[in-house]
């Protein structure tokens, strides 16, 4: 898609999603079951405005990462980069893809549904997490294909 590129960048992608608010560790590698991840750079400047992270965990396609810079959210950029890693799990014969997630209702709008943490499946370290719903209030969301 226009304004998209895929990247093998994660040095790159780790610290753009730390400073724009998602709970990950800054590293030069991608963690093990990283399929692809995706960038959107300014055209001029090369400046890093948003990108996603596909992996697979416990046998499942995970939307690991998404990330639009905070003055950009609400211009479509999340959206298209939703539905290239979609399309790219899809391409790969995954049936269902689910998340960990901040905002529920920005995937909400795209048919995410919200599950109980107990049925989800071993996807991310906030289901053991002590945390989980007492001071953060993250969604563990699956959408069927």
């Amino acid at each position: 898609m226009k304004g998209t590129k895929e990247t093998g960048d994660f040095a790159r992608l780790s610290a753009f999603y730390k400073d724009n608010g998602l709970e990950i560790e800054v590293s030069e590698t991608a963690p093990q079951g990283t399929l692809k991840s995706w960038k959107w750079e300014d055209g001029e400047t090369g400046e890093l405005l948003a990108a996603a992270t596909l992996q697979k965990r416990d046998g499942c396609y995970v939307l690991a990462d998404l990330a639009v810079k905070e003055e950009l959210r609400g211009s479509g950029m999340g959206k298209k980069l939703l539905r290239i890693a979609e399309d790219e799990a899809k391409s790969l014969g995954a049936g269902e893809m689910w998340l960990v997630g901040k905002v529920p209702a920005f995937y909400s709008k795209f048919g995410w549904k919200e599950m109980e943490r107990e049925t989800a499946p071993d996807i991310s370290r906030c289901q053991t997490c002590e945390d989980f719903g007492v001071t953060c209030f993250p969604s563990i969301m699956k959408k069927v294909f």
